[in-house]
C-alpha cells in the first residue's frame, strides 16, 4: 500500500471533512496549506523514531576541508539524512548543518533517511494521515476540538506503529555484562 504526498493530503483532508486535492498548484487554499507543512511534517514524523524502513547506512566521504569544531577532519552528510543513529566507532563527533566533524580518518554512519512516501509502512501512513488531520484542523478550520480528536488518535496510531516497528529486529542481549555473569 503507497499512497503519494498529494493522497496522504487528500486522505487527512477527508477525515476533517475538506475537499481532497488532486494537486499542490491547484490553487485552492487546502492545497496551499498541505503544500505549506507537508514535508515539514514528514520529516518531524521521521525523526521521532528509528523507523526500519527509513533506516539506512553509509560510509562518509571525507569533504577535503580543514575540520573544525576541534576535529580533524569533515565529513559531508547524505542529501535525505534527517537523523544520526549511530557511527562506527566510538569516536567523538559533531554535526553541524550538513557536515559530520571527527577524527576518524574513514566514518561510517547509521541514519534515519528521509524516504519517499513507498516506503512508509501502513501503521506510519495512519498515524501520518491522523497527524496531517490535526493540524490541519487548526490551520484550515481553527477548530481545537477536532485538533484535540485527532490528534489523541495521532497518539494512539503511533504508538502502536512504533511497537509493531521495533518488532523488526531482534532484541539487544547483554552476553558479557558482568552483573549478569555474577549471578550465574
Amino acid at each position: 500500500m503507497s499512497f503519494s504526498s498529494i493522497e496522504l493530503c487528500s486522505k487527512a483532508l477527508n477525515k476533517i471533512g475538506a475537499n481532497p486535492i488532486t494537486s499542490f498548484n491547484e490553487g485552492s487554499v487546502e492545497a496551499e496549506i498541505c503544500e505549506s507543512m507537508y514535508e515539514n511534517l514528514k520529516q518531524k514524523l521521521l525523526c521521532l523514531y528509528t523507523w526500519s524502513f527509513a533506516i539506512k547506512e553509509v560510509e562518509l566521504l571525507n569533504s577535503n576541508e580543514i575540520g573544525k569544531y576541534g576535529y580533524e577532519y569533515s565529513y559531508v552528510l547524505p542529501v535525505d539524512f534527517l537523523r544520526l543513529i549511530k557511527i562506527s566507532s566510538n569516536a567523538k563527533y559533531k554535526i553541524a548543518g550538513s557536515y559530520l566533524f571527527c577524527n576518524d580518518e574513514q566514518v561510517k554512519i547509521e541514519y534515519v533517511s528521509n524516504v519517499d512516501e513507498e516506503y512508509f509502512s501502513p501503521l506510519f501512513i495512519s498515524s501520518f494521515i491522523y497527524l496531517m488531520a490535526a493540524e490541519l484542523s487548526i490551520s484550515l478550520l481553527s477548530d481545537t476540538s477536532k485538533y484535540s480528536l485527532f490528534y489523541r488518535l495521532f497518539n494512539s496510531e503511533i504508538k502502536e506503529a512504533k511497537s509493531v516497528d521495533s518488532m523488526q529486529q531482534s532484541n539487544k542481549t547483554f552476553d558479557n555484562f558482568p552483573l549478569i555473569n555474577a549471578r550465574k
